[in-house]
């Protein structure tokens, strides 16, 4: 309703009771809310981000005409900015919220994937070629359960049921992601099982054991690679540590004096579930292999950078994926069970435990949390002492010949 408003008419209805119409409008999305009693509002009334807002702006007589038409156009400039006069945050009109499939894709991408995932492009990928081309242009709030169904079945026929399976669980991460974030009300795929649109993939469980533990490390040395890329596994297996922990380091995070290697929290893992710096004693075998990598590359602040280019640089993630690959292949060859980089850790853990150490222990060396709970407030132990120990029998069993595990748990006794 629109109404000649002037000070005699407001002053005549504040305070009084009041029959007529609750909202009356003023001028240029000014307005007056009155209640039965006589209480009267000014209100503005705008459009931001694509959706209509309305805003108090105070009461009369606090604020006569003059003085809510001077806020009105305050908050009038910030709206012209893009900015939500309510709380002073910018709406970025020139990129409005992501809507498509596909826009949904690239903004958790941008926000989430890049930001804390070690290896977000083959995920990209995947979306790109199993999502995008059959839903991505259509708006996700449109799409159903039955939709999604239907594309990981596609999935599943041209690749393998497992990549059904793991399509759909990663995907089921970018709608959840945009979810939190406020671009969708909820997730439609969220109560979809694997089982649901193709095969589980199996969980890994291979390990060396026995004297092929000793074996494993000889073909090391034999590996057809470039030295940087041999001298990489053979701390992998060493410290047993995870990839990105390696490929990542600086020469500065080694004390070769103290004997300490120092992982900054950045490249923990699971720094975004509560991991911090990680810290790990040095054997003396990881110091001459470590040593001999400085020297191979000594214009160089990163221990592990790609061999092909002169650069300082760490080799790429996916590079490392596929010299660890090459060399499963290669023991393979030789009659060993495959090892990947991940297999050593494996490896590693299972030694230590058999030969009697702390599990707290092994786990610290993983780079696993330790102190829970209530505990992380108070403790911060790392276990070097003992670290130190586990690592120098360890050592000693790879890469000594005649040394055996009842060896090392008689020396612990």
């Amino acid at each position: 309703m629109t109404k000649r408003i002037t000070d005699s008419w407001l002053r005549a209805v504040n305070g009084k009771t009041y029959e007529g119409a609750p909202e009356i409008t003023y001028r240029d999305g000014l307005g007056l809310r009155i209640s039965p009693k006589g209480k009267i509002s000014w209100v503005y009334r705008f459009s931001l981000g694509g959706k209509a807002i309305r805003m108090k702006l105070g009461t009369y007589p606090e604020l006569r005409i003059t003085d809510a038409e001077k806020v009105k156009k305050e908050k009038e400039a910030l709206v012209s900015q893009g900015i939500d006069p309510r709380n002073k945050l910018i709406i970025n009109r020139e990129n409005p919220k992501p809507t498509t499939v596909k826009e949904l894709i690239d903004y958790w991408y941008a926000n989430h994937a890049e930001p804390n995932l070690e290896r977000p492009e083959p995920l990209l990928t995947m979306f790109y070629k199993d999502i995008v081309p059959y839903v991505g242009d259509y708006d996700a709030k449109d799409l159903e359960l039955f939709d999604y169904v239907k594309v990981f079945k596609i999935a599943s026929e041209r690749v393998s049921p497992k990549h059904s399976a793991n399509l759909m669980a990663r995907f089921k991460g970018v709608l959840s992601f945009s979810v939190r974030h406020g671009l969708l009300k909820y997730n439609v795929i969220s109560e979809l099982k694997k089982n649901d649109v193709g095969k589980p993939t199996s969980v890994r469980s291979t390990k060396q054991e026995g004297n092929n533990v000793r074996r494993l490390w000889q073909l090391l040395s034999d590996f057809p690679a470039h030295p940087s890329n041999r001298n990489i596994l053979k701390l992998l297996m060493i410290f047993g540590c995870r990839g990105v922990e390696l490929r990542l380091a600086k020469k500065t995070d080694f004390d070769l004096e103290k004997l300490i290697w120092t992982v900054p929290e950045e490249h923990n893992k699971i720094r975004h579930k509560g991991g911090g710096e990680i810290r790990r004693a040095i054997p003396e075998l990881a110091v001459g292999i470590l040593r001999e990598q400085f020297a191979m590359f000594p214009n160089c602040e990163v221990v592990f950078p790609q061999v092909n280019k002169k650069s300082d640089t760490p080799i790429s993630g996916n590079t490392l994926v596929d010299v660890g690959k090459r060399f499963s292949c290669f023991v393979e060859r030789h009659g060993l069970p495959p090892s990947l980089n991940h297999d050593m850790r494996r490896t590693a853990r299972n030694w230590w435990e058999s030969a009697g150490f702390n599990p707290k222990v092994s786990d610290v060396m993983l780079g696993h949390k330790v102190h829970t709970g209530t505990k992380k407030h108070y403790l911060d132990y790392d276990y070097l002492v003992e670290q130190r120990e586990c690592y120098s029998k360890w050592c000693e069993y790879i890469a000594k010949k005649g040394y055996s595990l009842s060896c090392a748990v008689v020396a612990m006794v």
